[in-house]
C-alpha cells in the first residue's frame, strides 16, 4: 500500500469531505504518514493583511491536524505561500507548484486530491489545481471524483473509497510506461479482488487490426502475470479515451489506473488527449501514474 500520502486542501466542502471520509480509509489499509498542505493562493501586498490570513489559516490547519490525530492518523500540516499579486501569478508560486514541490520534499509516494475544490457547484469537469498537479507531479496522483447533487444541494462522492482498489480498470498503452503502471498497481495488489487489464487498438490500418489485437492480448497476458492477481485481459479497437470510459462504466470498475506521459511542453499541458479526457470524464477515482 502507499505509505506516505500528501493531501492538498483549500478548506472547501469537497476537500474537507474527502479528507474526513476517504483519506482515513487509506490508513485503515496500511498507509503510514499523511501530509496536509494548504497554499495561500494570492498573497496581499500589505504584510499586516498577510499576517492575519496566515494566522487564521494556520489555526484551521492545526484544528484539522488534531481532528485527524484523534482518528489515529500520523499527520502533519504545512502552509505554502502563493504569488504576491494576481498579475504575476503565472510566473510565481502557484498552488500546484507548491504542492508538487512539497510532495518531492517529503518523498511521498501518492498525492490524493478531489476533482473539484472551491467551485464544486459549478459544472466544471475538473479543478484547475488538480489538473495542474497531475500535469506536473513526479509521483502518482489519485483524483477522487465528486459531483454536485442538485436535488439535495450537496456534494456526492462518485465511488466507494473503502472499495476503490477492488476492481480497477488498468488501461495500458503497451509502451514502457506500462511497466511503471503495473509497478504502482502492485502497491495495492492485496486489495484487488479482480483487475481488468485493458488496451485499445487505435493504430494501424484496418487490415492490421486483428494482428495488432492478438499482439496486444499477448502483451496484456504478460503484464497480468507480473501483476500477480486475478485478472482479465481485454483488447478493443476504437478511440482510446472513449473506449476506456465506456468499459469502466460497463464493468462497474472501482478505479481507473493509467499512465501519464509528458511529451514536450504542449503535450504536457494537454496531458495527452487520452489521459486528459479520461481524467475529466471518468466517474470512478482515477489514478494517474507519471511516466517521464
Amino acid at each position: 500500500m502507499f505509505e506516505r500520502i500528501l493531501f492538498p486542501t483549500d478548506f472547501s466542502e469537497v476537500s474537507l469531505g474527502a479528507l474526513r471520509a476517504c483519506v482515513p480509509k487509506l490508513f485503515e489499509m496500511g498507509a503510514k504518514k499523511l501530509f496536509v498542505v494548504h497554499v495561500i493562493e494570492v498573497v496581499p501586498e500589505d504584510p499586516n493583511v498577510l499576517d492575519k490570513i496566515e494566522f487564521e489559516t494556520r489555526k484551521k490547519l492545526d484544528e484539522l491536524v488534531e481532528e485527524l490525530k484523534d482518528t489515529g492518523i500520523n499527520v502533519e500540516a504545512s502552509l505554502g505561500i502563493g504569488p504576491v499579486t494576481p498579475a504575476i501569478a503565472h510566473e510565481a508560486r502557484c498552488p500546484s507548484i507548491e504542492i508538487v514541490d512539497k510532495a518531492a520534499c517529503e518523498m511521498v509516494d501518492l498525492i490524493v486530491m478531489p476533482s473539484r475544490g472551491k467551485h464544486a457547484r459549478r459544472r466544471m469537469q475538473i479543478g484547475s489545481t488538480a489538473r495542474n498537479v497531475v500535469r506536473k507531479s513526479s509521483v502518482p496522483v489519485l483524483v477522487l471524483k465528486y459531483d454536485w447533487n442538485e436535488e439535495k444541494g450537496e456534494i456526492k462522492c462518485l465511488g466507494d473509497c473503502e472499495k476503490m482498489f477492488e476492481k480497477p480498470l488498468i488501461a495500458l498503452d503497451l509502451s514502457p510506461c506500462s511497466e511503471l503502471v503495473i509497478s504502482v498497481t502492485r502497491k495495492f495488489a492485496e486489495k484487488i479482488k479482480k483487475a481488468m487489464l485493458y488496451h485499445v487498438v487505435d493504430y494501424g490500418d484496418i487490415e492490421e487490426i486483428e494482428e495488432n489485437t492478438n499482439k496486444a492480448k499477448n502483451a496484456l497476458d504478460i503484464y497480468a502475470k507480473k501483476l500477480g492477481v486475478e485478472s482479465e485481459c481485454i483488447v478493443d479497437a476504437g478511440i482510446a479515451a472513449k473506449e476506456i470510459l465506456v468499459k469502466a462504466l460497463e464493468l462497474n470498475s472501482t478505479m481507473v489506473v493509467m499512465g501519464k506521459v509528458g511529451r514536450g511542453w504542449l503535450k504536457e499541458i494537454l496531458l495527452g488527449s487520452t489521459a486528459d479526457e479520461v481524467l475529466k470524464e471518468a466517474k470512478a477515482p482515477t489514478l494517474l501514474v507519471p511516466c517521464r
